[in-house]
């Protein structure tokens, strides 16, 4: 009888210690959930935030219209576009493009991981700019890029790119990018 009342004791102590962990983790989510997100001088890609993709253009939040990825069959680059100005038709022009700019010179972006940690990594074939109202950025940046999947027609994924300007402009965040083929 003792024998059970000590199991019984045991069981009821696992389940209450199992249940107040969930919770802490829950509350712990839902904290880092809520949590503002800002600029910061290196990258992961577990800095990447849950939620949908916006970001900070030269000191000004945007929100982004239209988003895309461009496959350049001659030069082979691929490219990502935040635009907060959307295009007359799907992978048409922008004229006054202002948004950020991700590309892969002469190389696929392919399901996965690219991090440039910071600032000063060498990116290898990736560049990175933003333009603001006609003027393109020339100054340092650095990325963390999760792709999660790659169809014919979208590419879903999260991004953390931050730049080295005195405004500190960034995107971050959960994306789907048409694809356009170029």
């Amino acid at each position: 009888m003792a024998y059970r009342i000590l199991l019984l004791f045991v069981s009821f102590f696992l389940i209450s210690f199992q249940a107040c962990d969930k919770k802490a983790d829950d509350e712990s989510h839902t904290r880092n959930q809520n949590k503002e997100f800002g600029w910061k001088d290196n990258a992961s890609v577990t800095d990447i935030p849950d939620f949908p993709v916006k970001g900070k253009l030269e000191g000004k939040e945007v929100q982004f219209q239209y988003i895309n990825f461009e496959r350049w069959r001659g030069s082979a680059d691929n490219v990502f576009n935040f635009s907060i100005v959307m295009p007359a038709q799907d992978c048409g022009f922008i004229d006054d493009f202002s948004g950020f700019t991700l590309i892969n010179k002469e190389a696929s972006i392919v399901q996965g991981e690219f991090v440039k940690a910071s600032f000063s990594d060498d990116p290898k074939t990736y560049q990175a700019f933003f333009k603001n109202e006609g003027q393109k950025s020339t100054v340092e940046w650095h990325c963390a890029l999760n792709i999660e999947s790659i169809s014919e027609k979208s590419v879903t994924g999260k991004i953390a790119l931050f730049f080295h300007d005195d405004k500190k402009s960034w995107v971050a965040g959960k994306f789907e990018a048409i694809v356009c083929n170029n």
